[in-house]
């Protein structure tokens, strides 16, 4: 009849297919919309990771019709920093402990790709890369645009006592 290595390669895959498709036959549970929703993955808990990454793939889409390579990369630092400060600025309670922080990444990797874009060279994504950390970290530090009016008017108010003097 058969050997002995072909008989247990057909006992192998009679097996096999037996253990994939005796699920199919499995009857279905009835049908409850009600529990059928429960079900359902929510991205609420990750909604600006998948925010940050749809903006960067909507960038790299771009980086692809606009070029290749380095275009790519540009759009999707792009991409996904502005899509990652969009939705921080919209949604207040995100990142809570971590807030200050991820406005600098977010807006370190959008100046990335705008100062590689716009200069073309490894300078300008650095320089980028200062501008939107640097300067939102100075931005968060003085606490916003009342932080700053008050650091400005105070620093006026200090030089002219000084020169009244």
């Amino acid at each position: 009849m058969l050997g002995g290595r072909k008989f247990w390669s057909v006992v192998l895959s009679l097996a096999l297919l037996l253990m994939f498709t005796i699920p199919v036959f499995a009857a279905d549970r009835d049908v409850d919309p009600q529990m059928d929703l429960h079900g359902v993955p929510r991205l609420s808990a990750h909604r600006w990771m998948a925010a940050t990454a749809g903006g960067a793939g909507i960038g790299a889409a771009l980086g692809v019709l606009l070029g290749s390579g380095n275009d790519i990369t540009k759009g999707i630092l792009f991409g996904g920093g502005a899509a990652s400060s969009l939705y921080l600025m919209s949604h207040r309670n995100t990142a809570s402990g971590w807030r200050d922080w991820a406005f600098v990444g977010s807006n370190a990797a959008l100046g990335t790709g705008l100062g590689w874009t716009l200069c073309g060279c490894d300078d300008g994504a650095v320089a980028g890369a200062l501008i939107g950390g640097g300067g939102t970290a100075f931005w968060r530090a003085f606490g916003g645009r009342q932080g700053v009016q008050a650091a400005v008017s105070n620093a006026k108010q200090t030089v002219q006592q000084d020169i009244s003097h």
